[in-house]
């Protein structure tokens, strides 16, 4: 499945949360934020949620050592995240 963010970013804000209790839908659901349909789950989040995972994916994804290894599904995704 290759390297999670939360297990090799130290700076993922699910570090030290229940998996399954946390705000993000790729760790409650044990999968790669590569895997996950976002474009999905983003448009049915209230405004301010949006506003938020909008900011995440921005300033935090590209930085993560797990977005270099899927560096073409995550910037694409990205960039149709931030076009909603």
């Amino acid at each position: 499945m290759g390297a999670m963010c939360w297990d090799v970013n130290p700076k993922c804000f699910v570090k030290g949360q229940k998996q399954g209790e946390s705000a993000c839908p790729a760790y409650n659901e044990n999968k790669g934020c590569w895997q996950m349909d976002w474009s999905f789950i983003i448009a049915s989040l209230p405004d301010a949620e949006k506003t938020r995972w909008k900011t995440i994916m921005k300033g935090s994804c590209p930085s993560c050592p797990v977005f270099a290894a899927h560096k073409d599904d995550l910037a694409m995704m990205i960039q149709i995240i931030l076009a909603m």
